[in-house]
């Protein structure tokens, strides 16, 4: 048995996003566990809330990293690529 490994919720359908220089958000992610796992394939700012916006300020994510995070259900992330460009988030609800 396979014992540290991130399970996704099946309820909830990952979303994939393009990252811009604009702040865009996902839609509200509903979770059980409280955890969200998010990966990006380009350095991008994210920031958690009901209607949040993302800037420079908020936390960074590098390129082509994975992360789980704490999360409370219903809200959704915003995400802005850091020093413009492009590129791509994908967000996971995590059992």
């Amino acid at each position: 048995m396979i014992s540290n490994y991130t399970r996704i919720d099946p309820d909830f359908a990952p979303e994939t996003h393009d990252v811009g220089s604009s702040s865009a958000q996902s839609s509200a992610i509903i979770t059980g566990s409280g955890l969200v796992r998010i990966a990006t394939t380009t350095h991008c700012h994210i920031k958690f809330g009901a209607n949040p916006t993302a800037t420079e300020e908020d936390i960074l994510l590098p390129a082509d990293h994975v992360e789980v995070f704490a999360f409370k259900s219903g809200e959704k992330i915003a995400f802005l690529h850091h020093g413009g460009g492009s590129g791509e988030i994908n967000i996971s609800a995590v059992d």
